[in-house]
């Protein structure tokens, strides 16, 4: 087993990743996919998600977070690998009987400052912002290529905007999912963000290379409005132009009720198809196939 690595990334924020990181996690898993969900937004949005309240603190009290990771490696000089900091089979949400085999590699609202650590640290040693993200992405690819063979999938929840770690992620990802609400303002960046890290390599002879295919782009938050339905016919027309700065998803995210009543739905002991009702599960399967298809190359 040698998992696909997937980064969910955009420079907005409130465009539905943390709704794609789990809905997609906990439907890969209901497959029978062994998933690791690595969560690189200090809001810990994600964690809290699959560990709730109370088990997200304790993790945090014990330093079973992605920031103590990259703390102690870098600043403790403790060579703890990944494996010591996930928490393994994480999820509540069962599936014909099973519990989901989902795990987490939780963050933290320390993670902003030990990213703010990492650069000014990094910049008093000499080194420029190439240099920090060559850095972050050796230390993050060293620990994968060990750590991915124990997941069919490996899902980073990245926080918004191009941090380091968001960047490193982009450039390890096997494939690289925006998502992105059909209007305006959502929408107002998404070309500039698709041909930000996607167009150049770090350094002339180094390691760190542009991203291995384009970014693929989903529609959350759909609703049945004009506005969204004009938006949605640009993105989806991207298919077609000879040079595309992304690929569109078929599937849509729609905008219900159910979809906001999962992700707050915590140690509950859900099962899958009642978490997240018919509708969304059957939307979620349709992502998880073309997932599996980009993957694939098709």
């Amino acid at each position: 087993m040698t998992g696909k690595v997937i980064a969910v990334a955009n420079m907005k924020g409130g465009v539905g990743k943390t709704t794609i990181v789990v809905g997609l996690a906990e439907r890969l898993a209901a497959e029978g996919d062994e998933v690791l969900v690595v969560d690189l937004d200090p809001q810990a949005n994600a964690s809290m998600c699959f560990a709730g309240d109370s088990h997200l603190a304790m993790l945090i009290e014990q330093g079973k977070t992605i920031d103590a990771f990259i703390y102690d490696r870098l600043f403790s000089g403790q060579p703890k690998t990944f494996d010591s900091y996930i928490r393994p089979h994480i999820s509540d949400v069962w599936h014909v009987g099973k519990q989901l085999p989902i795990s987490l590699l939780a963050s933290s609202p320390e993670l902003r400052i030990i990213e703010r650590e990492i650069i000014y640290e990094l910049t008093k040693r000499g080194f420029d912002l190439d240099a920090i993200v060559t850095a972050l992405w050796k230390l993050v690819s060293d620990q994968l290529k060990i750590t991915k063979k124990s997941y069919d999938y490996v899902l980073f929840d990245c926080a918004p905007g191009i941090s380091a770690l968001t960047e490193v992620s982009i450039r390890l990802a096997d494939l690289v999912i925006v998502p992105t609400i059909p209007d305006p303002l959502s929408t107002y960046g998404l070309l500039a963000f698709c041909n930000s890290v996607w167009n150049r390599s770090l350094g002339k002879n180094g390691p760190v290379k542009k991203p291995k295919s384009l970014p693929h782009v989903v529609i959350t938050r759909r609703r049945p409005i004009a506005q969204h339905d004009q938006i949605a016919a640009i993105i989806h027309k991207e298919r077609g132009v000879d040079k595309p700065s992304f690929v569109p998803f078929e599937t849509e995210i729609p905008e219900q009720a159910a979809v906001s009543a999962a992700m707050g739905m915590v140690g509950k002991y859900p099962i899958f198809t009642g978490k997240w009702g018919d509708e969304i599960v059957s939307v979620l399967s349709e992502l998880a196939k073309e997932t599996k298809g980009a993957l694939n190359g098709s």
